[in-house]
């Protein structure tokens, strides 16, 4: 998998007649590790639904690229299986146990090479609940499930929506060392509230107003 780059050009988005932002324009190298930061309402979670293929931006253009392949707006298909958002809006099934929502992920996207979810849920601490429906489990729990579909999975970009929301410290250490493992294979986006421990030492910040 080939790490993606992307160029953005005066985007914007609105929800109805409120713009949520305008004007958001660079160019992101693949393999970077960036961080989209925002107060809450600043439109930071949904200009990473846009950066990775999952909605539409209102207005300007937005380009990817991963080695000699290249997608726009009228290619997504081929986009979305190339990227991964982690967020609220992309829970996975609640009556899957842990285990079948491993499986089950495991049958339409392939894992990193040597990634073992399960191995990775155990070091997270939630062996015991593997046999579990997922809506059973506490949102800590049903948080690191979730981290570790989106950094275990094959991708050429990835973004984590408030990854440590609701994660312990415990928790967290746990993601941190996920995401170095993951970083080097993929490029990473972050959207966070400015808490440092979302990210890792960043190669760019995008600040929404």
């Amino acid at each position: 998998m080939t790490p993606i780059a992307f160029e953005a050009q005066d985007l914007g988005h609105r929800f109805g007649n409120r713009w949520v932002f305008q004007g958001v324009s660079g160019t992101f190298k693949a393999g970077e590790h960036g961080v989209i930061r925002g107060a809450n309402g600043s439109g930071k979670s949904t200009l990473g639904r846009i950066f990775t293929g999952a909605l539409q931006a209102t207005s300007g253009t937005l380009t990817w690229s991963a080695g000699p392949d290249a997608w726009d707006w009228q290619q997504r298909d081929a986009l979305v299986l190339n990227t991964l958002l982690m967020a609220p809006a992309a829970a996975l099934h609640p009556d899957l146990t842990v285990r079948e929502a491993c499986a089950f992920h495991g049958r339409f996207r392939s894992w990193w090479p040597g990634f073992e979810p399960l191995k990775a849920l155990e070091d997270a601490g939630i062996a015991h609940a593997f046999d579990k429906p997922l809506r059973t489990l506490s949102s800590g729990m049903r948080q690191r499930v979730q981290l570790t579909v989106a950094l275990g999975t094959e991708s050429g970009l990835v973004c984590l929506d408030e990854p440590c929301a609701n994660l312990d410290q415990r928790g967290i250490d746990w993601y941190r060392e996920l995401l170095q493992a993951t970083r080097p294979r993929t490029t990473t986006l972050v959207c966070s509230n400015d808490r440092k421990e979302d990210h890792l030492e960043p190669d760019w910040v995008l600040e929404l107003r």
